[in-house]
């Protein structure tokens, strides 16, 4: 049964003019392969389905879920969502979304892909595998070469009138690659995605995460100091990952985002604008709709430096006499949703990334941070382990590890005194090379 069809025979049984129903539906099928030596560790193939159902009757809000796709368990799953209903806390602010119109984002798929036969996909994470052991000699274990696909299906409907799906894949490779020299190892990671199988890099994960093992042999404990330092784009976007709860107009309203009542204030550099692009082409995160069925569209968070908004679904919209943003995300269709970020992005600068090298005369260029889950997304504090490359008059100059950054966010962001040009997306957080003016290491 098509999704859309059984979402419309669920809004066709409330009968109620003052009960808002909502049919929420998706289907996922995924491959996920993992090589080392070249020998498969796991191949696993999974697929889910299920139906969300939320009913809102007096500001009250139920919900219920199934993972059966049939009229019969819909129909219980709207009982007992009713039901809970009838317990919940009263709220105005509950309501649900009415049509917007049609969005224009045009999504890329290549379901032929999927159906590959299975030995090709294993010989896809082998020749990740390959690649980094191909980049240089001192590659001597490879922890995992990874190579998976998806596809989903999503459907959302409700009582208003409302009635959307949309399809999809996507395409993932990644390496966690170890090099080894005079009895010291050091580990390098690369990952990619893409929304169509021929757009996927290989061979070039490879040999990154090679590179990036390399580049670290030979690491020393450098000295504690005051310098400028440098993110590489994958540590600045585990970074911004870390803080991405400040943004939600959810952890806002609720007092647990460092940004409360600093909405059109100074909170970064100038040079810095962050922007949130649920139609990104080729983005992770990018959708005709978010989880509610409103249509997503590019918002500007920061915009050079000022604070400009917050991400918003409808309730929290609600609350505050706002529009959705077109954020409102779910886990699965077993919960309900919330606002989140859909591709969420520091706006590259001007400068090359060796430029930006080019201007420091002693710093700090990181490229591996370990602890960021310790990091406080409250109150923006953070104490990380980091390695990286010590840079001596705008050169690298030597591999450098056991160096504690502690910080604040506020302050990261506020510092920061040049952004690259190249922006580098990991999962649906994207961001250049940064550089902050100066910053504390505890080192030797």
């Amino acid at each position: 049964m098509e999704l859309l069809d059984l979402a419309t025979q669920v809004l066709s049984w409330s009968k109620d003019k003052d009960e808002e129903v909502e049919v929420y539906l998706s289907r996922n099928r995924s491959t996920r392969i993992e090589v080392s030596d070249l020998e498969v560790e796991s191949s696993n193939l999974s697929s889910s389905e299920g139906m969300g159902i939320r009913c809102l009757k007096g500001g009250r809000s139920g919900f219920a879920y199934t993972t059966v796709l049939t009229p019969q368990a819909a129909e219980q799953a709207l009982a007992e969502a009713r039901e809970s209903s009838r317990y919940a806390d009263r709220d105005s602010a509950r309501t649900l979304p009415e049509p917007q119109g049609e969005s224009q984002v045009q999504l890329a798929s290549d379901p032929a892909s999927l159906a590959l036969p299975m030995e090709e996909k294993i010989e896809f994470a082998r020749r990740i595998e390959r690649a980094a052991r191909a980049r240089d000699s001192r590659i001597r274990k490879v922890r995992q070469a990874q190579y998976s696909d998806t596809s989903y299906e999503l459907a959302v409907a409700n009582s208003k009138g409302l009635a959307v799906c949309h399809n999809g894949t996507f395409f993932t490779s990644s390496i966690l690659a170890v090099a080894e020299e005079a009895g010291k190892a050091e580990l390098g990671w690369s990952y990619h995605f893409a929304r169509e199988l021929a757009e996927l890099n290989l061979e070039p994960v490879g040999a990154e995460a090679a590179q990036r093992a390399v580049a670290l042999l030979g690491a020393q404990r450098a000295q504690s100091a005051r310098v400028p330092v440098v993110f590489d784009p994958m540590v600045a976007a585990e970074f911004l990952s870390a803080f991405v709860s400040a943004f939600s107009a959810e952890s806002v309203q609720k007092g647990k985002s460092l940004y409360s009542e600093l909405l059109g204030q100074q909170v970064a550099s100038p040079l810095l604008t962050l922007v949130d692009d649920g139609t990104y082409p080729a983005g992770i995160g990018t959708a005709p709709v978010d989880d509610e069925g409103v249509p997503m569209q590019r918002t500007a968070v920061i915009e050079d430096g000022k604070l400009a908004s917050f991400l918003y679904d409808t309730y929290t919209a609600q609350k505050e006499g706002k529009k959705s943003t077109g954020n409102a995300l779910r886990n699965s269709f077993r919960s309900t949703p919330s606002p989140g970020p859909t591709n969420l992005f520091i706006e590259p600068g001007e400068q090359l990334p060796e430029q930006l090298l080019g201007e420091i005369k002693r710093g700090l260029y990181v490229t591996d941070v370990m602890g960021m889950h310790t990091a406080n997304s409250i109150s923006g504090d953070f104490s990380v382990g980091a390695s990286g490359l010590w840079i001596e008059n705008g050169a690298l100059a030597r591999p450098v590890r056991s160096i504690a950054i502690a910080g604040n966010w506020r302050d990261l962001l506020t510092g920061i005194t040049a952004v690259g040009t190249d922006l580098r997306w990991v999962g649906g957080i994207g961001a250049p090379t940064i550089c902050v003016g100066e910053m504390s290491l505890s080192g030797d």
